[in-house]
C-alpha cells in the first residue's frame, strides 16, 4: 500500500490502562494546504501511559512524536514536497494572540488543538495546514527517523531549562532520572551548570545520568538528600531544582532543596484534584520562585532538531526500538520495564 492508494490505514487507539488496539481508520481527503505523511517512527511519551490524562478522552487515537516521509502535498503547499523526510509537530501556536506576543506559546488557545490525524501511532498522518506552515521540519539527511523522534521531548526539556533561568555557575538538582530527567541533565551542562546533581533511587539510572553529564548522584533511599546536596555544594542548597516525577509528595520535599533566591520547576503535571502544600514562610523569606513547564513551541523543536543533528550527546543511545506490530509489548515495556528509558515504534 502506498500513501496515494491508502483508503484506510492501521492506527493505535487508546481505550484504557489495559487496552490499546490497532484499528483501521480512513484518512479524509487532503485540503489544499495539507500534507500526507507516511510514518516511519514514533516515540512513546510518558503521557501516552498517563491514564488519568488519557481516559477522559478515550477511546482516542494518539501519539505525538512522529517522523516520516511526505507522500502527498496539497496544491497550496509551497515549502514541502513528496519525498521530504520530516518531523511532525502536533501542536502549533498562532503567534499573534496576547499569549504568543508574550512568548507564552503553549498558553495559546490554538496550541491546544491537535493538528495531526489520526495520531502519531498511525501508518499515515494527515497534517493540517497550520501545522504544515509552523510545525513541520525537514530532517537533516544524516539524522535517522528513529533518532529524530526525540525532537519533541527534547524541545519540552529545553522549555523547562529556559523557564528555570539556569545561568553559568549554578548548582542544578534534577529529581528523577527517567528519560526527561536524563535529557535535562545533559541540557543543564550545556546551559552552564557548574554542578548538576541527580536524585534517583534506581542505581542503573544514576549511572545513565553520570554518562550524560551528572557531576553527582544521590540515592534518596540511602542518603539524606538535603545533607548530601550541602556536602557536595559547599554547604549551600541548589540554585535550580527541576522536578520530573508528577507526585505531590515529591514536589513538597523538593522545595527544601532550593537555596535562597532559587527556582523550583515542575516538569510534569499531577492528576486533577491532587495538590501540594509548601511552607509559605520559607518560600517567602527565601524568595523561592516556583514555576511549571508545559510542552514546547515550534521555535524550540527547531532548536532541539539542531541539537540532535550536532552530535553533542548520546541521548539517542537511550532508545529501545520495537516494530509497530509489537505495540502491545512496547507499551508494556514502557509501563513495567525500568531498564528501558525511551521506547520508539518503528513502522
Amino acid at each position: 500500500m502506498t500513501g496515494l492508494e491508502a483508503n484506510s490505514v492501521k492506527a493505535l487507539k487508546y481505550y484504557d490502562r489495559k487496552t490499546v488496539k490497532m484499528e483501521e481508520v480512513s484518512i479524509p481527503q487532503l485540503e489544499n494546504d495539507e500534507v500526507l505523511v507516511e510514518t516511519k517512527a514514533c516515540g512513546i511519551c510518558s503521557s501516552d501511559v498517563m491514564d488519568w490524562y488519557r481516559e477522559p478522552h478515550a477511546p482516542t487515537f494518539f501519539g505525538h512524536e512522529p517522523t516520516g516521509v511526505i507522500v502527498k502535498a496539497g496544491s497550496m503547499v509551497k515549502d514541502f514536497r513528496p519525498g521530504d523526510r520530516v518531523f511532525v509537530h502536533h501542536h502549533v501556536p498562532c503567534f499573534v494572540c496576547r499569549y504568543c506576543r508574550k512568548g507564552n506559546y503553549s498558553m495559546c488557545p490554538n496550541f491546544r488543538e491537535n493538528g495531526i490525524y489520526p495520531g502519531g501511532f498511525s501508518q499515515f498522518i494527515k497534517v493540517k495546514g497550520e501545522n504544515v506552515r509552523r510545525g513541520l521540519l525537514i530532517l537533516p539527511p544524516t539524522l535517522s527517523f528513529i533518532d529524530a523522534t526525540l525532537t519533541e521531548p527534547i524541545a519540552c526539556c529545553l522549555q523547562a531549562i529556559y523557564r528555570s533561568g539556569i545561568s553559568v555557575g549554578d548548582t542544578v538538582v534534577i529529581i528523577g532520572a527517567g528519560f526527561n530527567g536524563l535529557v535535562l541533565t545533559f541540557l543543564s551542562k550545556i546551559f552552564g551548570s557548574q554542578k548538576t546533581i541527580v536524585v534517583e533511587p534506581d542505581e542503573f539510572r544514576l549511572k545513565l545520568a553520570s554518562r550524560l553529564g551528572a557531576d553527582e548522584g544521590i540515592n534518596p533511599n540511602r542518603e539524606n538528600t538535603i545533607e548530601a546536596i550541602k556536602e557536595i555544594n559547599g554547604g549551600r542548597l541548589a540554585d535550580v531544582v527541576l522536578v520530573t516525577p508528577p507526585f505531590p509528595q515529591v514536589v513538597e520535599s523538593s522545595i527544601s532543596l532550593v537555596d535562597r533566591g532559587g527556582t523550583l520547576v515542575l516538569y510534569a503535571p499531577s492528576a486533577p484534584g491532587e495538590s501540594f502544600s509548601f511552607p509559605i514562610y520559607q518560600v517567602y523569606f527565601s524568595q523561592i520562585t516556583i514555576k511549571t513547564s508545559y510542552s514546547a513551541s515550534p521555535l524550540l523543536t527547531r532548536e532541539a532538531l539542531a541539537l540532535l543533528n550536532s552530535n553533542q550527546s548520546n541521548i539517542n543511545q537511550l532508545i529501545s526500538v520495537y516494530p509497530f506490530s509489537d505495540f502491545e509489548k512496547a507499551f508494556s515495556a514502557v509501563r513495567y520495564d525500568k531498564t528501558l528509558v525511551k521506547v520508539v515504534l518503528e513502522f
